[in-house]
């Protein structure tokens, strides 16, 4: 009997456990969630960068934004100098997700972007086009080629890439040091692209376990940026680089040169994207209002080809913005093209 007696008290007991403490963990969970106040920790993602929010009870920050942009083009392609017998049309649509977590490694990052396009009444469907994954220095997936981003492209004009300045996008493992006073490295390897047989791209793809290699090395400060980047086609076994300068004159001026070299213009380069052994790229921006901006860029490559941009950006509300182009390209002595090429387009924009 007295065994049974301790075994009937012990069965009450987990009863009153049940029945009683479990909910009141619950309730006390309750008045813990009902009370947070998500701006307590608002700074997390402040240092972050302008738009992101925080995941509720978490250190995460996510970003998600886009465009959707609306482009009318007449004359001649400054790229092909094919002549249009009509207005060519096109709309896209960019979503893009950025997701961080500051770690005890370093910021751990993931991003994504998805891009859709209707060009001349052709749906040319949902593309990914970024995927990548970074932590502290190091990034791996799939973005534009270092030999790009590292320079930050070309100028602020729409067809900053009449003379092409890098390959397209790739996967790809790279790392970023941090050399102090505004002195960054980059290392990376990247697999290549298999290119475009309709726009006749040859492709760049390794097809062993070497993978193409590019460094870099980068200046920042307030006056500017001075940077150098180069490229090693595992493939063609031949090299191509870029060196850029960036000026900004006060508040209302900047002005950026940049200049490429290729070892072998004979031999396709995944990096020397243009013809000839040299090529170089200017351009200027110039803040006429608050909300007017007019850009410029010139482009040379030895092969004989110049090409000039200019345009205003014009912001009428905050993230809409409409800019009117203005294309010119002389071919040189390119018997597949015309002379030249002349012509325009107009491009609506809206960023959210």
């Amino acid at each position: 009997m007295r065994q049974g007696q301790i075994l009937e008290g012990q069965i009450l007991g987990w009863m009153s456990a049940l029945l009683f403490e479990v909910p009141l963990v619950h309730a006390t969970d309750a008045v813990s969630l009902r009370d947070y106040d998500p701006s307590q920790n608002v700074s997390i993602c402040a240092t972050m960068g302008e738009g992101f929010v925080q995941l509720p009870q978490s250190p995460t920050c996510v970003r998600i934004g886009g465009s959707v942009e609306y482009e009318i083009t007449a004359g001649a392609d400054p790229s092909s100098g094919e002549r249009r017998k009509t207005w060519g049309q096109s709309t896209s649509a960019t979503l893009y997700g950025d997701v961080r977590t500051q770690t005890e490694q370093g910021m751990l990052r993931a991003h994504f972007e998805l891009e859709s396009n209707i060009v001349d009444g052709v749906n040319e469907g949902v593309t990914f086009s970024e995927g990548v994954i970074g932590l502290g220095g190091i990034q791996v997936g799939a973005s534009s080629s270092q030999f790009d981003s590292w320079l930050d492209s070309a100028g602020n004009v729409l067809n900053d890439d009449v003379i092409p300045y890098a390959g397209g996008k790739t996967n790809q493992l790279n790392y970023t040091a941090s050399l102090g006073s505004g002195i960054s490295a980059m290392l990376g390897a990247e697999q290549g692209d298999e290119g475009d047989d309709e726009k006749g791209d040859q492709g760049h793809a390794i097809d062993s376990y070497m993978p193409h290699l590019v460094g870099g090395l980068k200046l920042e400060r307030n006056w500017g940026a001075i940077g150098t980047v180069i490229g090693y086609d595992s493939m063609a076994e031949e090299v191509a680089a870029k060196a850029r300068l960036d000026l900004k004159l006060g508040d209302t001026f900047s002005v950026f040169a940049m200049g490429g070299y290729q070892s072998n213009p004979g031999i396709p380069n995944y990096f020397g994207a243009w013809n000839g052994s040299y090529a170089a790229w200017g351009g200027l921006s110039v803040f006429l209002l608050p909300k007017l901006t007019l850009n410029g860029q010139a482009g040379y490559e030895d092969a004989g080809t110049y090409a000039l941009a200019f345009n205003f950006d014009y912001e009428i509300a905050p993230g809409f913005t409409v800019t009117p182009e203005l294309d010119y390209t002389v071919f040189g002595s390119d018997p597949s093209k015309p002379s030249d090429a002349l012509g325009g387009m107009i491009s609506i924009q809206r960023d959210f």
